[in-house]
């Protein structure tokens, strides 16, 4: 049975957070600290709860690290990790699994016809400017 929240690390360095659909907090929870350029969390609400109406102030702000947010809406995945250009662990990922590559690099083989979701941020400046291939 694989654990509901996984982190790969080498060394010190978190990699990356993989979160498993069974994974339940019992209260509102962030799994990134702070000051991580992508904000993950998950939010727990009771029915008839109203977010109050609101909007998200426009600050600057800036980062040197890029990050990247996947969800596997369907299919299953091997993932491998790496830190400075080594293979530090690999990752079997499904459907409704959650991967947040924090640090280090990835890889993936689809094992089954698969359909991704991606968040990174942008704007994105091409193939050449934006990956360094391992």
């Amino acid at each position: 049975m694989s654990k509901l929240l996984e982190k790969i690390k080498s060394k010190k360095s978190l990699i990356a957070l993989i979160i498993h659909p069974s994974f339940k907090p019992k209260k509102d929870q962030f799994l990134t600290n702070k000051n991580n350029p992508l904000q993950l969390g998950i939010l727990k609400y009771s029915k008839n709860y109203l977010v109050k109406p609101h909007s998200h102030r426009q600050i600057q702000k800036t980062t040197h690290k890029n990050q990247e947010f996947i969800y596997i809406v369907s299919g299953k995945i091997k993932a491998t990790f790496y830190h400075q250009k080594k293979k530090i662990q690999t990752a079997t990922l499904n459907s409704g699994d959650i991967l947040l590559q924090i640090s280090g690099g990835h890889s993936f083989k689809m094992l089954k016809p698969s359909k991704l979701i991606t968040i990174k941020q942008g704007p994105y400046h091409g193939l050449k400017k934006e990956k360094s291939f391992i």
